[in-house]
């Protein structure tokens, strides 16, 4: 009978876990591919970390991420070093809708050491999915290294797994409650959120929407034939915004709350507190009927579910080690005998 010895065990699991490190570590920053040399030649890229090599004067590449849903916002980050501190250099970075239309183009200057931006944009409801263009490389001088960080970020409204629509039609059902929801500001075209609720004949509706300092925000209120009931802006940036009504007509009302390119030039976080009598009550925000359902977990929130997939996988690979380690070992022990 052949004997089991556990020091060989252990030595199967301590290789096991060695050459799973190993393969995490290769995979935590991949090699940033040549990019293409038009849009039309683009090359695809995922969310992730990319290290690339040195760019000779003007050379850029071109490439493209697919699949982002409304209220997930892209972050792309570049970074770029000059190969001296004499000479510097120019990085360039840009963001390009599938129109190819510029949303957003960003210029670095590097010395000798390496210096990073990040390029931001939030999309609204008007597509199921987008695909982004990305621009990167030198504008001046040659670049001795560089790298592009992507990551989506999930910025859905009110706790509801997607972006309250930016029209009636796309309106998302609303009751008494406070919120955090999202709006784009010049940082793309998220600029409105609307929402509904159902009213009763003489209820009173309270909206207060709480900004950040910065931002100038609005809050209309729509009665369900869609015409305006009340409408109230903020007087100066950071201001609180309260509009409230006395519903005269049993039925649906809308809130539209509104940040457009002249509220805000950054992403903007808004609290939402609905209040007043006669209003829905429910337990939850829900998103509006035939949006399609909420899209898959991806950015903050998702990435923590997939690094917990991540884990499983790699448990699932050192059983498997362990146990093809296991039958080799008894398989070369009876080979001996």
């Amino acid at each position: 009978m052949v004997k089991f010895k556990a020091k060989n065990l252990v030595t199967v699991i301590f290789l096991g876990t060695l050459l799973i490190g190993l393969v995490g570590i290769a995979n935590a920053q991949q090699t940033l591919p040549k990019g293409g040399d038009s849009f039309e030649t683009a090359v695809e890229l995922k969310q992730g970390s990319y290290e690339g090599s040195s760019l000779e004067n003007n050379e850029v590449g071109y490439f493209y991420v697919s699949g982002i849903k409304p209220g997930q916002e892209i972050n792309v980050k570049g970074t770029f070093t000059a190969v001296s501190s004499s000479s510097g250099a120019l990085g360039v970075l840009g963001l390009y809708s599938e129109d190819r239309i510029k949303l957003v183009k960003e210029l670095v200057t590097s010395h000798d050491k390496p210096e990073s931006f990040t390029i931001s944009w939030l999309p609204n409801t008007d597509e199921i999915s987008y695909k982004y263009y990305i621009l990167a490389g030198s504008d001046t001088f040659k670049i001795a290294s560089h790298s592009l960080d992507i990551s989506l970020v999930e910025r859905y409204d009110a706790g509801s797994q997607t972006d309250a629509g930016d029209s009636f039609e796309k309106a998302m059902s609303a009751v008494l409650g406070e919120y955090t929801a999202y709006l784009s500001g010049k940082l793309g075209t998220d600029t409105k959120d609307f929402y509904n609720m159902a009213v009763e004949k003489g209820a009173t509706l309270t909206v207060k929407v709480t900004p950040p300092s910065e931002a100038i925000m609005e809050v209309v209120i729509y009665d369900g034939n869609r015409e305006v009931l009340k409408d109230e802006s903020a007087p100066n940036p950071g201001a609180i915004v309260t509009n409230s009504i006395s519903i005269a007509k049993k039925g649906n009302v809308f809130v539209a709350v509104i940040c457009d390119k002249y509220c805000n030039k950054n992403l903007t976080a808004y609290t939402l507190s609905i209040s007043g009598e006669g209003v829905s009550a429910g337990e939850e925000v829900v998103p509006p009927v035939g949006d399609g359902g909420a899209p898959p977990a991806i950015g903050e929130d998702g990435e923590a579910a997939k690094k917990g997939l991540n884990w499983l996988l790699i448990l699932g690979i050192i059983a498997a080690i362990i146990i093809i380690g296991i039958v080799l070992y008894f398989a070369l022990k009876k080979k001996k005998k």
